[in-house]
């Protein structure tokens, strides 16, 4: 977590996601990553990324205001507020 401190969790983890050339910046990125956070009841937040591109990191802070990240030992990436919902923080 931000303070250091080694918290084992077993999130929901999204990968990277591509649209097509051709039809980027008609908003259907967002309208994909929306609707799987609606069935996955889960806020951007909760959700830990594996490998995010810059474009992924330009997107998520674009839309969903998620800028600063939490440093991990993995791969992962996670954004503050990801621990303080599982610590009840």
């Amino acid at each position: 977590d931000q303070r250091g401190t080694h918290i084992e969790v077993e999130p929901l983890c999204v990968l990277d996601f591509y649209v097509h050339e051709s039809v980027q910046r008609h908003g259907y990125g967002k309208e994909i990553f929306d609707f799987m956070l609606l069935q996955e009841r889960v806020n951007p937040h909760q959700l830990a990324f594996d490998r995010p591109s810059q474009r992924f990191l330009s997107f998520l802070r674009k839309h969903y205001h998620l800028s600063a990240s939490v440093p991990q030992v993995n791969n992962f990436v996670v954004f503050e507020g990801f621990f303080r919902d599982r610590l009840g923080e």
